[in-house]
């Protein structure tokens, strides 16, 4: 639900060179053994610019080209050739795009580097809904393992060559990334522009007259609230509330709410200003205070970092809490 800048994600991966090096390689490698003559003239010659992508020699760094260079590729290489591996049944042969996709070994790194590398930018939750881990439990010849969702920017049906582009993934919950698919959502989550990191353009706001409703019945289910999103400028652009059901998951969490609402009764301005005094005797950061106060971040920049953070700092805002 907000921008990360850049230069984070640059220097992010500037720690992780060795293994980004190291998958290149491994990629070039296994790109290069694939049997072009399995393939028509435009799977070739598609097949042949994705391998050249790869090169030592070549011009850009793909895995981790920014997100202008991404669109550039995008139109100059273009969607993958439709199949044409077929047997004389009409069942489909292996396909071009999974050669590729096993190739640059994207469900591998899902739970091999993914995760620590997202970890580095300060991403845990889904950027989509906030609302859950982007960690997914897969089973394995019966064994469970962590592996890390994400969505593809530009998919990585028509754009297999992309698939562990870095700025081409999305850290999401693996409900949002289903929900996704290929709905045309305006969202830039990589942005030069610094403003775009600071404040969110999406907000949670308590309906009038709720609080009220809530101290007088004391029902939760009195508690309404709606979610608030930016303007987008292309008209055929799906709306998040639209495509990842987001007020009708929070309807599911009046709970958060309902503790927020409590605690706005508790913690008058003399008692906070109280609690305030006696935590700077621990020479804690003051943010530090205001999340132990609501049980969450509360800045929009860190709103990655933990599920459920953006509706608790909107209605802790909202209640004065912070």
């Amino acid at each position: 639900m907000i921008a990360i800048h850049q230069n984070k994600v640059i220097n992010a991966q500037s720690l992780f060179q060795p293994e980004i090096e190291s998958q290149r390689k491994k990629a070039l490698t296994k790109l290069k053994k694939i049997n072009k003559n399995q393939f028509n003239t435009n799977e070739k010659d598609y097949l042949r610019e994705v391998i050249s992508l790869f090169e030592d020699n070549s011009s850009i760094k793909i895995i981790e080209c920014n997100p202008s260079y991404l669109s550039s590729l995008v139109s100059s290489i273009g969607i993958i050739p439709p199949n044409s591996r077929f047997y004389k049944n009409g069942k489909t042969k292996k396909k071009l795009k999974q050669f590729i996709l096993e190739a640059l070994n994207y469900s591998y790194l899902r739970s091999s580097f993914y995760p620590k590398y997202f970890r580095e930018i300060g991403v845990k939750s889904c950027v989509y809904c906030n609302s859950q881990l982007s960690i997914t439990a897969v089973k394995s010849r019966d064994v469970y393992s962590a592996k890390f969702d994400v969505d593809h920017y530009y998919s990585k049906d028509e754009y297999p060559f992309l698939s562990i582009s870095l700025f081409n993934l999305y850290p999401a919950c693996s409900s949002c990334n289903r929900a996704k698919s290929n709905n045309k959502i305006e969202f830039e989550l990589y942005t030069s522009n610094h403003k775009n990191t600071t404040k969110s353009n999406y907000n949670f706001k308590l309906s009038p007259y709720s609080k009220s409703k809530y101290l007088t019945t004391r029902d939760s289910m009195e508690i309404d609230f709606y979610f608030t999103e930016p303007i987008y400028l292309n008209p055929s652009t799906k709306k998040f509330n639209d495509v990842f059901h987001i007020e009708s998951i929070y309807e599911t969490q009046k709970d958060l709410i309902e503790e927020l609402i409590i605690k706005s009764q508790i913690y008058n301005k003399s008692y906070l200003k109280a609690l305030k005094y006696n935590f700077s005797k621990l020479s804690l950061h003051p943010e530090l205070f205001k999340r132990t106060l609501v049980g969450n971040y509360t800045q929009d920049k860190d709103i990655h970092k933990r599920p459920m953070s953006k509706i608790v700092m909107d209605i802790a805002k909202d209640l004065d809490l912070i």
